[in-house]
Formats: C-alpha cells, structure tokens, sequence
C-alpha cells in the first residue's frame, strides 16, 4: 500500500482538507495488536494447512469503481483482515484507491469537529493505513451533500462538509447513509491486479448501499462474502484463526 495522487484523489483531499478539521484537533491512529505464530502440529507440509488452501484459484474479474474487495479470511497483513472495501478509483494510469468499511476507530467525529451539536455519538472509520491525518466521507446521499461525486452502485465519496454537518445537526440519520474515515487504502498501478491473480481478494458487487455503511467487523464481512456464490462458502466457514478450529 503507497500513497499516490491522482485527479479524483485530489478532489477528496482537497474537500478533506476544507473541513475545518485538522486544525482543530490531530488524531494519530495507532494500535497494538499482539503477533502470534500460528503453531500448527500433525502435519507432515505446513503448506497444507496455511491461507492458501481458502485461496480461490480461478481468475478474479476486473474490478471496477464502486465495487467491493473481500479479503481472504486468513490474510495476514493487520490493516486488511476481513476488510471489507468499497474501491474508490481503479485505472491503468493512477492505480486504485478504497476505503476499508469495518474497521472502527477508538473516537468519534464529534470528538474530532466541534461543530457537531447532538448526541448521538457518531463513529469514526480507519479507511486504511495512508494520510491517517486526513478525514475522507462515504455516502449514499447523493444531491442532498453538493460537490459529491458519484462512485457508483448508490455510492458517493466527499462533498461540501458544511452541508454534511447541517444534515447531521438537523437530526438526520447517519447509520447506513454516511461513513466517516481518517486514511485510505491505496494501490499503484498494476499493484492490486497482481494481488488478485494472487487470490488476496475477492471481488463483490454492492447489492445494499446502506448494508456496507451501517454494518462494521467482521459482521459485515460475512454478509458480503455470503452475496458471492457457492465456492466461497469455505471462507464463511473458516475460523478468524486456524488455531480456532
């Protein structure tokens, strides 16, 4: 993962940067997480009993903006393990950029803009382990929030932040029709098609706009997973851990 720019990247951080957030207050996220080996004993070849045997090996369709990565249920790197991703931007010249869906933050976004007047505490995402510094919005609000630019499949990414905070201190819902994150998931070119020839991800379509932002952890990655057809059963079945089994 590598941070790149590209036109559409630009414009989201251009509406990231105008949201009065970051002078207010500099979030770093960081978390600890313990490493563990996975001893796996009564087996002649270690390799029968890695991630490679959840790995799909037939050829993964070209993804295309608006659509879902599904990591593979054994995948190692911290940042990725059952994520869920909405890709934002895929192209030959600038490669991708996604946000990572499920995975929660520790604070909120009312810790974080103090414009935000209810109650209601509203999460905050980590969309990926690039520009953690910066505030990036998804969304299926399309004209209500100017400046959106559509992804596609009832997805919206950016827009004029004023107006997002105006619809949530109106009392409108938040859960399922916006989701905030700090950081990006980003891929150079040909970088992620190379993941894919390696079975790293799965690639879903987006049949609930609302059901990618209102569901978080691994619920929302089971729910996605199970919108693929029958050869990914195996992953739905497959322990968080191979040591769980």
């Amino acid at each position: 993962m590598l941070t790149y720019y590209s036109p559409l990247l630009k414009k989201c951080n251009f509406y990231a940067q105008n949201a009065s957030i970051l002078a207010k207050r500099h979030f770093i996220f960081t978390k600890n997480q313990t490493y563990s080996k996975l001893f796996l004993i009564f087996a002649d070849d270690m390799d029968l009993l890695s991630s490679d045997i959840l790995k799909m090996n037939f050829e993964q369709p070209e993804p295309m903006p608006g659509d879902l990565l599904l990591a593979e249920p054994l995948m190692t790197d911290i940042s990725f393990q059952r994520a869920v991703i909405v890709l934002i931007e895929h192209s030959d010249e600038f490669g991708s950029m996604g946000f990572v869906t499920n995975r929660r933050a520790n604070y909120s976004l009312n810790e974080l803009v103090e414009e935000i007047s209810v109650n209601e505490e509203i999460p905050l995402y980590i969309g990926g382990p690039v520009h953690h510094d910066r505030l990036y919005f998804l969304h299926t609000l399309g004209e209500t929030i100017p400046e959106s630019i559509a992804v596609g499949n009832g997805l919206y990414v950016s827009g004029n932040f004023n107006a997002v905070v105006e619809y949530i201190n109106a009392g409108y819902p938040v859960n399922g029709k916006i989701r905030f994150f700090l950081g990006y998931s980003g891929w150079e070119k040909e970088q992620l098609r190379k993941e894919l020839d390696n079975f790293d991800w799965a690639v879903g379509k987006v049949t609930n706009a609302e059901r990618i932002l209102s569901t978080e952890e691994e619920d929302s990655w089971r729910a996605e997973v199970s919108m693929l057809d029958s050869r990914y059963l195996l992953w739905l079945n497959c322990p968080s851990s191979v040591i769980l089994n």
